[in-house]
């Protein structure tokens, strides 16, 4: 008995410092805590879909704990074409997704995903002026191509998780022309926050989620994303760049080294 207690408050202790550390970053770079929270939950013995649940109950703090920093609406302002692709085209997607995540990826789609997150990181820190400037007049067909990729990722957050707002974030600067912390703030109300808890509800519905981590889990992710937000409002454009190029980096190569594990 004492065993177990002893094994449970190491298990709470290690996702309290995960997922603070991953929600921290994520805050800053505009997503990647997936790639860190939702593996450690099956390293500690939860099922797929359980795991997946769980990530997205608490990785909704994520977007709560941003939007509740001071000055967070100050320096944000919705674009209201974006808001809207992001609310019914993606949260649709992202019920697709959940539904479908009851089979698990194949270690392929990870490799490549992983490869894609790589570079796309790589292209971002080498790309002069990324993110620095917002466009002012959208063509419709970066419009009609970035609706296009929210629908992808919308599936993506439901199915993977991992990766979701990083993709989102680098769709909404790259196709839709957004400034970077623009960006960064638009991930964090609709796919840390909106998309997660609409996966969340889905995947509920369909598999168990394990509310015992619930709450260290929720309080960690609320004070990693209240922290990142702040250092996220007063870093320059660069360094916020420079952040999001290494997440991405970073969570292609766990990606990678994940599906080579898992098939394993």
């Amino acid at each position: 008995m004492e065993i177990m207690v002893v094994e449970e408050i190491v298990n709470q202790s290690v996702l309290f410092l995960v997922t603070f550390v991953a929600n921290l970053f994520a805050s800053v770079s505009g997503g990647g805590a997936g790639f860190i929270q939702f593996p450690m939950l099956i390293l500690l013995g939860l099922p797929f879909a359980t795991a997946l649940g769980t990530h997205k109950v608490a990785v909704v703090f994520l977007g709560i704990g941003a939007m509740s920093k001071k000055g967070f609406n100050r320096s944000f302002a919705f674009d209201k074409a974006v808001s809207l692709i992001m609310l019914f085209v993606g949260c649709p997607a992202v019920v697709a997704g959940s539904i479908i995540i009851i089979s698990v990826p194949s270690h392929i789609a990870q490799i490549v995903l992983g490869f894609i997150t790589i570079g796309s990181g790589i292209y971002t820190m080498f790309k002069k002026g990324f993110g620095s400037k917002g466009i002012e007049n959208r063509s419709y067909t970066r419009t009609i191509l970035g609706t296009i990729c929210i629908l992808i990722i919308g599936m993506f957050s439901g199915s993977l998780s991992s990766g979701a707002g990083l993709f989102a974030t680098l769709t909404l600067v790259g196709v839709f022309g957004l400034e970077l912390k623009r960006a960064i703030m638009h991930t964090m109300i609709f796919v840390a926050t909106i998309w997660n808890a609409v996966g969340a509800i889905t995947v509920g519905a369909l598999t168990a989620i394990h509310w015992q981590w619930i709450p260290v889990m929720i309080i960690a992710a609320f004070t990693g994303a209240y922290l990142g937000t702040t250092l996220l409002i007063k870093m320059p454009v660069a360094k916020v760049k420079f952040v999001f190029s290494s997440v991405s980096i970073l969570s292609g190569v766990i990606l990678i080294l994940e599906a080579f594990y898992n098939r394993s």
